[in-house]
This record gives structure tokens, sequence and C-alpha cells, in this order.
């Protein structure tokens, strides 16, 4: 057994939507200890959004079921073609199916795109070709329509969004609605098989809670 960890590391250059970096950890020392207090969004880094992110009448983190933070998981390998606005199309999911066998339920969806090579390049990672429009993989709404006929309990990626260069977050939206999670700025997806064993996602438990910062891991035979 192995356990592979897929979260990013926080620090001053971690990239964030609306920025080059969100992350702020200020130490203070005296005789005892080290106290240090930690500034930043709640959607920094690895981190799982919660239906409430989108829709105020549905549940945040700290209302998920527990049992679906793990689980089964399927990796989509996509990334010898993502480009920056590669869209994961329903064919890369039925590739997917016909090359490892089905999704069961309460499986969660990983896309390996291979954008976190870009995680220590803020203007490429989070690049923008428009104030509506990003420029970095996702999952395109299609695929998602037929990931939701499946009963997942998540979707995850190794970008800033699974909306990728869609305009309107139309992914956030079909996912979010249906009290599913979504997992973004994953990494080392590519140590991980087709089909892994179990994934643990573990958000900090907030309150009312839109996103939260996470430690996922992944365990493989």
């Amino acid at each position: 057994m192995k356990i592979i960890d897929l979260t990013q590391m926080l620090d001053e250059h971690t990239p964030h939507w609306n920025c080059d970096c969100g992350f702020k950890l200020t130490s203070t020392f005296d005789e005892v200890s080290c106290v240090q207090f930690i500034d930043a969004p709640a959607g920094i880094g690895t981190h799982m959004d919660a239906p409430y992110h989108f829709f105020s009448d549905n549940i945040s983190i700290d209302q998920i079921n527990v049992e679906n933070f793990l689980g089964p998981a399927c990796v989509i390998d996509v990334h010898h073609k993502a480009h920056d606005e590669y869209l994961i199309s329903k064919q890369d999911i039925l590739d997917f199916e016909n090359k490892h066998g089905m999704i069961e339920p309460n499986t969660i969806i990983l896309a390996f795109t291979g954008w976190d090579k870009h995680w220590g390049e803020p203007d490429k990672y989070r690049a923008e070709k428009s104030e509506q429009q990003r420029a970095f993989p996702g999952f395109s709404t299609e695929s998602i329509d037929y990931l939701l006929t499946k009963d997942i309990k998540g979707i995850g990626i190794d970008t800033l969004s699974p909306d990728g260069s869609n305009i309107g977050f139309p992914v956030h939206k079909k996912v979010l609605s249906r009290g599913i999670y979504i997992l973004e700025n994953l990494c080392n997806l590519d140590k991980l098989p087709a089909k892994v064993q179990e994934l643990i996602s573990l958000p900090l438990k907030i309150k009312n809670g839109a996103e939260a910062p996470c430690r996922v891991i992944a365990k493989i035979k």
C-alpha cells in the first residue's frame, strides 16, 4: 500500500483566483513557542468547494456527509493533449470506460490535465483570455452531464477550476446544484493509476463554509 499526497504546498507564492498570491503566514516567537497567524481566502491552494459556494440554499462544508470525503476514484488522463482551452469531452470519459471499465456509483472523478506543472508560474497557471474567460483546461458541460448520471461523490482537477475556459461557471453550477463537491488545485495525479483504491479529502470544518482548504491523499496498491 502506498500513500500519495495530492495537496499543493501553501506559501507566499500560492496562486489564487483573483491574484497571484492569496496566502500569508505570520509567525511570532516568544520564550515558549511559535504562534502563527494565517491570512488567506478560504478557497486557497488545494481546497474543496461546497454546494453553498454557488447556492445559498444548499449544503455548506460542515454539512457534507463525512462518508463522501472518502471513496474510490477514477483518473481521467488527458495530460498528453490538454492545452489552455482544452475541455474534457464525453468521449474522453467513454474512452476511459472502454479501457478501464465502467465508472461505478459513489466514485470520485479526478481530471489529470498536467496543468499543475505551471503551479510556480502564476501568470500561466491562472492565465486569462478576457475578464470573463480563463485559459486553462477543464471539463466540458457534456462530460459533466454524463458523469452526473453515474451518481458520483465528487469531482477534482489539477487546475484552479473545473470550468477551465468555460464562461459563466456552468460546470460549478451543474455539479454543486446536485449537492456534489468539487476539489481544485490538485497535484501528483501522474503518480496514480487509472482506478484508485481510496481517495481521502479532508477539508477544514468551517461553519457555513462555502470553500475550505483540504488535505487530499490517495491510497494505491
